[in-house]
């Protein structure tokens, strides 16, 4: 017989992370890579490879099951109770079924992605907002961050708004900053190349396919609530390492926690249809307990961060 705890314990398990006949070796895995994330959550580039891990455990869960009805495995079920097997048969034949509609779903969005919005205009991404001419010395300032921090300028438009904004896009196989009229208007020089170099500094760490590759993997895995939680936090740790890399590009994190400050009680544009494609200086925030489904760390948590590079 099988107690009454466990069989809970591998539903949770299932309902959770993955495949019920793994539960004690799968949750033993997600704890250690759940603590090594916690461990290094100042540590921002190790803890998305904490979180990756997790996402890719999740994987191999979700394929076994593919591979299991096509009658290759690559964990041997038979090392299991065939009571347990028995018992969650009906849950394995549901999510053989998840797992082919998500590995297919995330070819879809890879393919849609990589070949359709990333090939887009501007314009046509954002189709509410006026693009200008950016003025010449905020190009000249994105220039000169893309030369100190090694990569290739990306390209530079002014957005026709009052409100403070300032985004990063992939539009026709390139790279644009986009800032709003509103921003420049709100900071002085120094405050506005602190939030240009935070822009830079998403390029600089590759930011774009991070999030690349953890939204599809959330897309594979959608039928697991765990995805929806790990992405969020890898996008969050990548925002607060953008901070911290633009702050050394500018010689200091001051700058950027003036101007994070300044524009605390600001509102963002909107650009939540294009969320999946771009990177944005986030200034939204959420109650304290939606926020670990939040894709951008609130105001005080950044700052926190940028004024312990005083002291560490």
């Amino acid at each position: 017989m099988i107690h009454l705890f466990p069989r809970y314990f591998f539903i949770l398990t299932w309902f959770l992370a993955g495949p019920t006949f793994a539960a004690p070796i799968m949750t033993a895995f997600f704890a250690c890579f759940a603590m090594i994330a916690v461990a290094l959550r100042r540590s921002f580039r190790y803890h998305t490879i904490a979180l990756l891990g997790i996402f890719g455990g999740m994987l191999v869960e979700s394929l076994q099951n593919v591979f299991m009805g096509i009658d290759f495995e690559v964990f041997d079920s038979h090392l299991f109770h065939q009571q347990v097997w028995n018992l969650f048969s009906t849950l394995f034949t549901l999510d053989l079924g998840l797992s082919i509609v998500g590995t297919l779903a995330a070819v879809f969005v890879a393919v849609y992605i990589e070949f359709g919005r990333s090939q887009m205009s501007v314009a046509r991404i954002f189709p509410k907002l006026e693009f200008l001419k950016a003025p010449k010395h905020v190009k000249n300032a994105v220039i000169s961050l893309a030369e100190s921090a090694g990569i290739k300028p990306p390209d530079v438009s002014l957005i026709d708004s009052g409100t403070p904004s300032a985004f990063t896009i992939r539009s026709k196989r390139r790279y644009v900053i986009a800032v709003s009229i509103g921003l420049l208007e709100s900071l002085n020089n120094d405050e506005v190349q602190a939030c240009l170099a935070h822009e830079i500094s998403h390029l600089k760490n590759k930011d774009f396919t991070w999030r690349f590759i953890a939204t599809v993997a959330k897309v594979a895995l959608f039928a697991k609530p765990l995805s929806y939680l790990v992405e969020p936090a890898l996008y969050r740790g990548r925002e607060f390492l953008a901070d911290r890399t633009a702050a050394k590009l500018i010689g200091g994190p001051g700058a950027l926690i003036s101007a994070l400050s300044k524009l605390a009680e600001s509102q963002d544009l909107d650009i939540s249809r294009s969320k999946g494609n771009v990177c944005i200086c986030s200034l939204y925030r959420s109650s304290s307990f939606l926020r670990i489904f939040d894709k951008h760390p609130n105001m005080q948590a950044r700052i926190r961060s940028l004024q312990e590079m005083y002291t560490s």
